[in-house]
């Protein structure tokens, strides 16, 4: 595959991230307003109105609607992976930050470390732990 240069820097709204987080995982029906399309939305847990309407405002160039189906094109995957490869940084940052302050002294510390890696505990949530609220 032919890369023109650096993936270029695109912000997505809440609705258009779950779509692209949908197509990375497989194709959608295109919204073509048939039972069966909506059918098949309705099985993926999506409005096809919702579905229509996000995918109208979608980035150009970062998905493709073709013979009924709907999927993500390489620079929308790119998309898709660079702000979950953000979202992983900040939670890795704010994992840091709590074992700065904490250290090892607890041993409440490792279980709440694994747990807010497996982001089964909020930053929060910890901080409460370790302060003997949990």
């Amino acid at each position: 595959m032919d890369h023109a240069g650096p993936t270029p820097y695109i912000e997505l709204d809440a609705a258009q991230s779950e779509l692209l987080a949908q197509l990375v995982r497989a194709d959608l029906p295109a919204p073509d307003g048939t039972e069966a399309s909506a059918e098949l939305l309705a099985a993926r847990g999506l409005d096809p109105d919702d579905f229509r309407g996000t995918l109208a405002g979608m980035p150009l160039g970062t998905v493709r609607t073709a013979d009924g189906t709907t999927s993500v094109t390489a620079l929308g995957a790119a998309v898709h992976y660079r702000a979950r490869a953000e979202q992983l940084e900040l939670l890795l940052s704010r994992i840091g930050g709590f074992a700065a302050r904490h250290g090892t002294a607890d041993r409440r510390f490792a279980a709440c470390l694994q747990e807010m890696a497996q982001e089964t505990l909020t930053p929060a949530e910890a901080e409460s732990r370790m302060r003997g609220g949990d």
